[in-house]
């Protein structure tokens, strides 16, 4: 058996990065104006908090090389376990389609902070803002087709807990219903779970050093 680098061992964890880091975006952005909030309301909350939003959309962006590398990461491990590998591939266009979603949403966001700075751009700040409130359906649909066909593929051909497919089956499902706000929470936990499984288990199989 081929040696594993610990590179190869820990790359499951960039799951848990990607995680992480958007967690830490969201809950340090806090609560925005909404889609009908007043021109002005808008272009005073981004002319007060115009370098936080620019640099927390910079950081969303640094969240999606790992995004990245852990759908490539699944999408072997799901191979692996077996199937004709159709399932693991439409988690990883899941992830393809998430990791998009989250650079529009990383882009928009920029370009209304930025705007925000100036009373210039009032009109084009409040139509940008009605867009950011908006430009989650990519991200969103993303992440659910991921989980989605990660646990179908779990369910059918193992590779993980098949509870954990099954979990992934339901939050999949729910990600294109009304509860699909509550789904996408959901989703990051899988990911997160799946991340230290898939860790867990390399390091299990990683062979022993010679004494």
């Amino acid at each position: 058996m081929q040696q594993q680098s610990t590179w190869e061992r820990l790359a499951p964890l960039t799951g848990l990065v990607f995680v992480a880091i958007v967690v830490a975006v969201f809950a340090t952005g806090g609560s925005t104006p909404g889609d009908h909030d007043s021109a002005r309301e808008v272009q005073d909350f981004y002319g007060q908090h115009h370098d936080k939003h620019m640099l927390l959309a910079f950081i969303m962006t640094i969240s999606i090389p790992f995004l990245l590398f852990f759908v490539s990461i699944l999408r072997y491990e799901l191979r692996r376990a077996g199937g004709t590998g159709q399932l693991a591939n439409a988690a990883f266009a899941g992830g393809v389609l998430a990791a998009a979603g989250f650079g529009i949403l990383a882009f928009v966001h920029l370009a209304l902070a930025d705007a925000g700075d100036s009373v210039k751009t009032i009109g084009t700040t409040q139509a940008l803002n009605v867009l950011d409130n908006n430009d989650f359906l990519p991200m969103a649909a993303g992440m659910g087709v991921l989980v989605l066909a990660a646990g179908l593929s779990v369910v059918r051909h193992g590779g993980l807990p098949k509870w954990l497919g099954w979990v992934g089956v339901v939050i999949g499902v729910a990600a294109f219903t009304p509860a699909g706000f509550f789904a996408f929470l959901l989703s990051g936990i899988w990911v997160a779970i799946v991340s230290i499984l898939l860790t867990l288990g390399r390091q299990s199989t990683a062979p022993a050093p010679a004494v």
